[in-house]
């Protein structure tokens, strides 16, 4: 109730969910939040753990656009924001502005939410050395908004997509060996990584 009320009086950009909110389901609730108020993005925080994975496996996970494993590291929560920003406005900086892009393709929430938060700040540092040799502010703006997307692809199609897309931009790819070829549950024996590397090698 006191979301819904909050959504309706307030401008919100970003809804993040805590996986266990009391007597709510998480899923339920992402749902009719996202039957409501379509463009806004929904993130879901867990902790990690097997029974977790297998819950996740068998939900239908369409509302949500994001689910991350929270450890109490804040820079979780700057790499959501990041990646989100990246997400929406990739086709007008990549295309249009030439900006390049990182695409990092990994299906384990507990390997996403380490991986970003590094490599987030690793990007950013750059960025922010780069601005020093700026010469006022507008170029400082601009090198500031120039730094590398980041992508992330959760699956083998996805990467592909995201490959095919941006590839005169792409700058580097960062890839799990094996992961799923579809949303559908994961093949051991398809080695998405090193399929998506051959496609990769075999055009550029």
């Amino acid at each position: 109730r006191k979301a819904t009320k909050i959504l309706e009086n307030d401008r919100i950009d970003l809804i993040i969910e805590m996986l266990s909110i009391g007597d709510v389901d998480t899923f339920e609730l992402a749902k009719l939040l996202k039957g409501k108020y379509p463009t806004i993005p929904i993130v879901i925080l867990t902790h990690f753990s097997r029974e977790v994975s297998l819950k996740l496996e068998n939900e239908d996970l369409s509302a949500i656009d994001y689910v991350f494993c929270w450890l109490g590291n804040a820079d979780l929560l700057l790499a959501i924001i990041k990646l989100i920003e990246d997400r929406r406005n990739a086709d007008f900086d990549i295309h249009q502005v030439g900006v390049q892009a990182i695409l990092l393709v990994e299906d384990s929430i507990r390997f996403i939410s380490s991986f970003l938060p590094n490599l987030y700040q690793i990007v950013l540092q750059q960025s922010m050395e780069f601005m020093k040799e700026a010469l006022n502010e507008h170029q400082k703006m601009l090198r500031r908004r120039g730094r590398p997307k980041v992508l992330l692809a959760q699956n083998f199609d996805e990467a592909v997509m995201a490959y095919e897309k941006y590839k005169p931009n792409i700058l580097g790819i960062i890839s799990d060996v094996t992961f799923k070829k579809t949303f559908n549950r994961k093949d051991p024996k398809f080695q998405g990584g090193i399929e998506f590397c051959k496609l990769v090698r075999a055009d550029d």
